[in-house]
């Protein structure tokens, strides 16, 4: 069973105010009509009031009013509530079932733009944002020695201000972190560029060696600000060798790329367990992992299986227009359209390689960008066809009003809901 729309991830207070006010009533001896009244009146300022969740939450509610009903019922009743707030503190902390938008830093920082995309994730059902805080530069005002050193902070917003606006409005956030792909730093710092290991030659002047210790430990101190500013999770981004070199260049083994790229998850998975383990730590992947993973590893280094135990999250970039036409998908043997198929592949892939004991961590992006309202819904109905309850949306551009205009039509899966 599929339950339109979706009451939106809120405070866990919210619950326990409806059973906490409910007692009152039957203590008190309050006015049961006009509790009732302005009962309504705050559901229907705190959520969607229009959906069935919430319909049957004061339904439920109303009927509890009823003071013979309630006593004959009060243990049933009360195991029911109880269940009730333990279900939903469960959907509250999950964040595998986060729907959200990916925010490029000059867009953060625009007036009126951060305010703008909550209106309309709040009208739309969504409840994350995926925002960039380290890419070329530093783009907030870090306080890290070595991005001052290095003259990367290029504050484009202030970070505390975009956490804080967003917990306020109940939206979910991740900071996304560029890795290996550290151009301004690798130019203008030769020693963290990735080697060969035998010749010493350099492998262009765009990617760092994760595993060196000046990148570790300024990526590390960049964290650190992010932990304490508050952010829900961050998304390691770019963590992989590059595929434009020929790898004779790059002169290290798949067993070899991994390791290293290791190490840098390594580093930031402790530096969360030290300062913050409420922080989830999440990775985006290439997609043709889940197609093809002894291929595509190699070049790559990119061991989904090996970084699943220290990552919270694994987001496959599954954007179909990445994937070669006429390549993958043929329409005479698989299933509904293009865009739904390879999404839905890319996660039963990655479910097949991750197993029961990490593919539950599977969060894809999925493309948001030269896409129709059909498209959307394909993509986002492979995920949960797949078995999987949340996704972010990409568009370089933040061009979103297509994805706004589908998601409020979704017809989300009970098990992603965490209340039935």
């Amino acid at each position: 069973m599929r339950t339109k729309s979706v009451m939106k991830p809120r405070r866990k207070q919210y619950l326990c105010i409806f059973v906490f006010s409910a007692l009152c009533v039957f203590i008190f001896g309050f006015n049961r009509e006009m509790f009732l009244s302005n009962l309504t009146a705050y559901f229907k300022k705190q959520f969607h009031f229009g959906t069935p969740i919430v319909q049957q939450m004061y339904k439920q509610g109303a009927l509890y009013f009823d003071l013979e009903t309630f006593l004959e019922a009060y243990r049933s009743t009360s195991n029911t509530v109880d269940n009730m707030i333990q279900k939903r503190i469960k959907f509250l902390s999950r964040n595998d079932n986060k729907i959200g938008v990916y925010l490029n830093p000059n867009k953060v920082g625009e007036d009126g733009f951060l305010d703008s995309t909550f209106d309309s994730l709040d009208e739309s059902g969504g409840s994350a944002i995926v925002f960039d805080v380290k890419g070329d530069y530093v783009y907030f005002q870090s306080t890290s020695p070595l991005a001052e050193e290095f003259g990367l902070i290029n504050p484009l917003y202030e970070l505390p201000e975009i956490v804080a606006k967003a917990k306020e409005r109940g939206i979910y956030t991740i900071a996304r972190l560029v890795a290996a792909k550290d151009p301004i730093l690798s130019l203008n710092n030769p020693d963290v560029r990735i080697r060969h290991p035998k010749t010493n030659i350099a492998v262009g002047y765009e990617w760092v060696d994760l595993s060196n210790p000046t990148i570790l430990e300024y990526n590390k101190q960049v964290m650190r600000d992010l932990i304490a500013a508050g952010v829900d999770e961050i998304n390691i981004d770019y963590l992989r060798y590059p595929t434009e070199y020929k790898q004779s260049l790059i002169g290290l083994t798949w067993e070899e790329k991994a390791e290293r790229l290791e190490k840098f998850i390594r580093m930031a998975r402790s530096l969360i367990d030290e300062q913050d383990p409420s922080v989830k730590l999440g990775i985006s992947t290439y997609a043709i992992l889940g197609w093809n993973f002894e291929v595509n590893v190699k070049p790559l280094g990119q061991d989904v299986v090996r970084f699943a135990p220290y990552v919270d999250v694994i987001s496959p970039m599954a954007y179909p227009s990445t994937f070669k036409r006429g390549a993958y998908y043929d329409p005479n043997k698989h299933p509904r359209s293009r865009m739904y198929y390879l999404v839905y592949q890319t996660l039963k892939g990655y479910e097949e390689l991750l197993g029961e004991e990490y593919a539950w961590k599977l969060r894809p992006w999925i493309q948001g960008y030269y896409v129709t309202q059909n498209d959307m819904r394909d993509e986002i109905d492979a995920v949960f066809d797949a078995g999987y309850c949340g996704f972010t949306i990409w568009s370089a551009g933040n061009f979103y009003s297509v994805p706004y205009k589908v998601l409020p039509e979704l017809e989300i899966p009970d098990r992603c809901m965490g209340l039935i």
